[in-house]
This record gives structure tokens, C-alpha cells and sequence, in this order.
């Protein structure tokens, strides 16, 4: 959405409060059938938040803040592409109003050379702030800037749904997460539409998810935040049922996994969970890939054994990039892509 002459990627609504503007990634309409959980806080997470704009004058100051203490509450900076240098790389978000100070780099034009040369889509004079995933607020600008305009961002987008392992909890930094280094890869943009703790594969999320016309191809990551909750093997099934046969009459690709490590707990259910999600993404064009497989290396977790480290999200990137890439690659000819698909997904 555009908002103060700048598009905040990734919000729905900004949410005036007394400690600054909260940003929802999700129209409060939607919110509202969901659970109490997800309306009220990990909707506000800035999982995959950016403030995009172009600076017409110098340079401009944001003010930003967080609500709580969190780790990694640093907003990184990126130019177009590239990764911001030294003094525009990375900056703390404190409790309190957090001036962020933010010039073009003297190497600009080689930067939008370099784009050129290279097709990189997003143009360099498009100033990228990525949030972190904490809840953070916005509370102003001082400097002139413009929204990008056509051509300056990717033409297609890719969507990833799931928990607080889509969200990016312990990756550490909102660019380590697989869903931004998938998007890098394939030159598209992201949108991340992971919920912490609260992706429990409601129907109306699914609804909403294909109601977006803005993403190519989406992934869905299902079934963690459900292994521990008072919900039966056959309820849990007819969800995932409702979820993906919403989606699976889109049309367009959508990658499906499940669980990828579950702290050594609940191991019957996970296996059973994984077994359903796995026979109800059989057919059309949902392309299942189980969760071991995506992450197989044991050492690639966190300490808390649920959550993939840095190079656990690494290793996710680039195994499911390869399932994706056949698929994406192919020719947009509806019958033809079709016809692909379905030879793919037997392939697997």
C-alpha cells in the first residue's frame, strides 16, 4: 500500500496508535475471522515488511519504533538490489523514536549500471528498508520522497504462507529467510505471510490468500502450529482439505510442505500430519515436497530444535528453489503449462 508518499510492501492497513502507526499485513476485515491470536498481534509482525520509496531531494530521516525488546531489531538497508554499505547497511530500532538517517551512496550510478547489465529488477534508486519481524511502528519522515513507479520493482511476486518458520523467527534477519532468498533467486518480489505460532490453516486465510492478484506462484507450509493443539487427526485433515482446495482451484503453482523438525515432541502426530498434508496436495497444480527433505541437515536448526538457523533457511532456499524452478520456468501457454505441471508433479 502507498502511504506518506512512500509503499510500505507487504502492509494491508496502518493502524494509528498511541505509540506510532502499526502496520497489519492483513486487511482488518480479514483479521476479524480469524483467531484472536492472529488479529491482535502476529498480523502486526513485520515479517517481510519493507518501506520502499525513491529520494527526490538528498536524503531523508524515518522514525520508527518497537513496541517490545525483541532479538534482531535492526532494520536493514538495501539500494535497489544491492545490500546498503558501510553507515546505511543496518540500523537498531530502539522502544523509543528511532531517527534512521538515509542518503544514496556516491556509487549510485555504477549501482544502476550494474543493474542494467546484470537485469536485476529492482532499480537501485529504490531505497528498500526491511523491517525486522517484531512488532515495529511508524511515526514519520522528514525529506521528500516518491513511491516507485512501474518497472523500478519486479513484475512477478511470489507469496509464502506458514508459521513462525515462514515468518523468519531465529533466521535472524528479515534477508535470511528462505522466502526473501527464494524471491532473490528467481528475481521476483515476496510477500511473507507467515504467522507465528497462529498459522492454523483456516479457510478464510486461504480465501484471502487467492483473492490476491499480485503473487505468481505461492507456497504454503502446514501443520507445526496444529501438532500440539486439542484438535483431532480428522478435523486437522478437513482443514488442510478446505485450505488446498481453495487454492488448488487458483490455478496458478503453489509449492506445499509440512513440517520440517518438531523438537522431538508429538512424533506419532507429527507423522500423521504429515501423511495428510501430504495425500490432500496430491493432484492439480499444488507440488508437494516434504519438510525433511527441504531441510534433511539436523545441524541446521536452532537450539530449540523446531525453528532452522541462518543456514537451515539457506539450505530450504535452495532445495525447494530447485522443485520450484521446472515450474516456473516453463512457457506461459495455459494448456501447455498445464500439461507440464502435471508431468512434474509425477515426477517428484
Amino acid at each position: 500500500m502507498t502511504f506518506d508518499q512512500m509503499e510500505f510492501h507487504n502492509v494491508e492497513e496502518m493502524i494509528l496508535t498511541k505509540n506510532g502507526y502499526k502496520m497489519s499485513r492483513l486487511p482488518r476485515p480479514v483479521a476479524e475471522q480469524l483467531d484472536e491470536a492472529i488479529r491482535d498481534r502476529t498480523s502486526f509482525y513485520c515479517c517481510g515488511v519493507e518501506l520502499r520509496f525513491v529520494m527526490t531531494q538528498g536524503e531523508i530521516v524515518l522514525h520508527l519504533r518497537v513496541n517490545q525488546e525483541e532479538e534482531a531489531q535492526a532494520a536493514l538497508i538495501y539500494f535497489g538490489g544491492f545490500q546498503g554499505g558501510w553507515r546505511y547497511s543496518s540500523k537498531t530500532i530502539g522502544t523509543e523514536d528511532t531517527a534512521i538517517h538515509i542518503r544514496y551512496p556516491d556509487s549510485l550510478e555504477k549501482l544502476k549500471r550494474i543493474a542494467g547489465e546484470e537485469n536485476m529488477p529492482f532499480s537501485p534508486e529504490v531505497v528498500r528498508v526491511l523491517l525486522p519481524y517484531g512488532t515495529c511502528c511508524y511515526l514519520g519522515k522528514e525529506g521528500d520522497t516518491r513511491p516507485p513507479l512501474p518497472g523500478e520493482t519486479p513484475e512477478k511476486g511470489y507469496l509464502a504462507y506458514g508459521s513462525s518458520i515462514t515468518h523468519g523467527s531465529l533466521g535472524l534477519y528479515p534477508n535470511n529467510t528462505y522466502s526473501f532468498l527464494i524471491a532473490q533467486k528467481a528475481g521476483m518480489d515476496y510477500w511473507n505471510q507467515g504467522y507465528a505460532g497462529t498459522a492454523f490453516v483456516q479457510s478464510a486465510m486461504a480465501e484471502y490468500l487467492s483473492r490476491r492478484k499480485d503473487w505468481t506462484f505461492a507456497s504454503v507450509e502446514l501443520g507445526v502450529n496444529l501438532v500440539g493443539k486439542s484438535i483431532s487427526d480428522e478435523e486437522f485433515e478437513e482443514r488442510v482439505k478446505r485450505f488446498l482446495d481453495i487454492l488448488r482451484e487458483d490455478g496458478r503453482p503453489v509449492f506445499v510442505t509440512d513440517i520440517f523438525t518438531n523438537n522431538g515432541e508429538h512424533e506419532e502426530r507429527t507423522r500423521v500430519f504429515r501423511q495428510i498434508v501430504k495425500r490432500q496436495a496430491a493432484g492439480g497444480r499444488l507440488i508437494y515436497t516434504p519438510g525433511k527433505e527441504l531441510m534433511s541437515c539436523r545441524s541446521y536448526v536452532s537450539a530449540d530444535m523446531t525453528h532452522p538457523s541462518g543456514e537451515g533457511h539457506r539450505q530450504i532456499a535452495q532445495n525447494w528453489g530447485a522443485v520450484m524452478e521446472p515450474v516456473l520456468s516453463l512457457t506461459s501457454d495455459e494448456k501447455t503449462q498445464m500439461k507440464a505441471v502435471k508431468l512434474f508433479c509425477k515426477s517428484i
